[in-house]
């Protein structure tokens, strides 16, 4: 079965102690016909979640919901290309240039077990 778009926004929401009233919150997504513009609010709290803004005081600052949607915040909201795939790579190369590199010896051993010897 098709995931609603309201449990597709209810399950994106960062869990906090301001996450409640599901009922109320549906109640409003559907007077407000809120599932035409699913992927724009999808994409905005996704962002959101990894604003400062959000992450301070272990989401002591995330609005509550149905203040979101009463707001309409994701509406003109500019969503900037989150690529943490990149910033993934990064620090992963970033990393691998600390490591300390392999002895000879060992790479020998190594190859001579994969029968590459």
């Amino acid at each position: 079965m098709l995931e609603s778009g309201f449990e597709r926004f209810w399950s994106t929401w960062p869990s906090s102690p301001r996450k409640g009233a599901k009922a109320a919150c549906l109640k409003k997504w559907e007077k407000g016909y809120y599932h035409t513009c699913i992927d724009q609010i999808i994409k905005h709290v996704t962002w959101m979640k990894t604003t400062e803004q959000w992450l301070k005081g272990n989401g002591a600052f995330i609005p509550a919901p149905l203040v979101y949607l009463n707001q309409q915040r994701w509406d003109g909201a500019e969503i900037p290309v989150v690529r943490q795939e990149i910033a993934y790579l990064d620090k992963l190369d970033e990393e691998r240039k600390k490591a300390v590199p392999m002895p000879e010896h060992i790479k020998a051993k190594l190859d001579a077990l994969r029968g590459r010897a």
